[in-house]
């Protein structure tokens, strides 16, 4: 019975290539992010993390549905020496990469949360630049290595990485507009109501719905704690 690798972790690399270890850690970053994301909502109890994983998911079924539509075949690859394929025949379409539309997902709303909701964090401006910036930065760069890593590693060509990396940003900025407009005012409340005997929440920066009712909270338990033990 011939094996079939399991295509969400399963890459490789020449054996020549002495990068190639740096380009397939690259080629896995969507599966590290569900990981993170997935760790902080069970951990941080961070709806809004929740709200980009969604996001990214979301993403990930229009890339999938994209694919079987325009059915193009991925750049062909030779078979390994002991006969297993690099790619199984169930995933050979390639238009648009996945993987490329993921991060750029992700590296967008970076982007555009950076720009429109990190104006007023605390600390030197030092600090606030630092904590302003770097994010979506490493974002931006871990997405353009994993983009090229699919294509120096040839699960993807060119136009179909470009064409993955156009829906992600397009995808990303919807997803963006989406969290100012109904999430912060309308879907972070109620969620929150919803799950706070779980401690479920979803900071926001001041002026928001969601941030202004979490601090009324804790102020009232606070002032609870306060009256119990005086």
């Amino acid at each position: 019975m011939p094996l079939k690798p399991f295509s969400l972790t399963h890459v490789v690399y020449t054996s020549d290539d002495n990068l190639g270890p740096v380009w397939a850690l690259l080629s896995l970053a969507p599966p590290f992010c569900v990981v993170s994301l997935t760790t902080v909502i069970l951990i941080g109890r961070d709806l809004r993390a929740a709200f980009v994983l969604v996001g990214l998911i979301v993403t990930s079924i229009i890339s999938t549905i994209l694919k079987k539509l325009i059915d193009q075949p991925r750049p062909q690859r030779n078979l390994e020496e002991d006969g297993i394929l690099h790619i199984p025949s169930s995933q050979e379409e390639g238009m648009p990469s996945n993987h490329a539309s993921f991060v750029s997902f992700a590296a967008t709303f970076a982007l555009l949360f950076a720009l429109r909701r990190c104006d007023r964090m605390e600390g030197s401006s030092w600090v606030r630049m630092v904590k302003r910036w770097v994010p979506p930065m490493v974002a931006f760069l871990i997405a353009i290595g994993c983009s090229y890593a699919r294509v120096h590693l040839g699960y993807h060509s060119l136009n179909q990485v470009h064409a993955g990396a156009g829906l992600g940003i397009v995808l990303g900025s919807t997803w963006y507009c989406l969290y100012e407009s109904v999430y912060i005012a309308k879907w972070a409340p109620y969620f929150e109501k919803l799950l706070s005997s779980f401690d479920f929440c979803s900071e926001h920066e001041t002026g928001d719905v969601a941030a202004e009712r979490r601090r009324d909270l804790d102020t009232r338990r606070k002032l609870d704690a306060q009256r119990k033990s005086g």
